[in-house]
């Protein structure tokens, strides 16, 4: 009898420290990210722009921080990036991450366009992956190609809060990447 109990002690044991490391999406929060319903790459240098700077933290079930956790971000097809691009990064003791994305393109409305996970679990899978470098080639350069597409303020794929239109808040966005002109090699 003591020893079922004791290995009925220690399996209760592991399963709470094994859950401890399991992230809860809906405890766990992704900004800008969750704000914009979507992800913002741009080209880094001289500086990256505000919108591309994610902040991610990794809750449990209890709510409690996940340190060490095992952070990454994949991408749809049809984006291109920087070579200084990071895909993986690992939470601090407070359960944060942070990651730049660095790239161009556009994904509007594609299932699957950015995905974040955290120890093999996706916290979040967003639709629209988006950069103010959208002009043809994906040259990671924000210049008068991109300007030029974006002056009609038409094209979804400047929409980078996700609204529905082009308005204020994405001109804001876009001009952090254009002036000055940020680029990548």
């Amino acid at each position: 009898m003591k020893k079922l109990l004791s290995s009925l002690l220690a399996l209760a044991l592991f399963a709470s420290v094994a859950a401890a490391t399991v992230p809860d999406p809906p405890k766990c929060t992704v900004t800008p990210c969750d704000a914009l319903n979507g992800v913002v790459l741009a080209p880094d240098l001289p500086a990256p722009i505000l919108a591309s700077l994610v902040t991610l933290t990794i809750r449990n079930s209890s709510n409690n921080p996940i340190p060490n956790a095992a952070v990454n971000v994949s991408f749809g097809s049809g984006l291109c990036f920087c070579q200084s691009m990071v895909y993986n990064t690992t939470t601090n003791a407070q359960g944060v991450a942070t990651m730049t994305l660095r790239g161009g393109g556009c994904l509007n409305g594609v299932s699957g366009a950015a995905v974040f996970r955290a120890n093999g679990v996706i916290v979040r899978s967003y639709n629209n992956a988006k950069s103010p470098d959208w002009a043809p080639g994906c040259d990671l350069v924000v210049n008068l190609g991109d300007l030029i597409r974006f002056a009609p303020r038409t094209d979804l794929c400047f929409d980078f809060d996700n609204v529905g239109g082009v308005d204020l808040g994405d001109l804001i966005i876009f001009t952090s990447g254009y002036t000055p002109a940020h680029s990548c090699p």
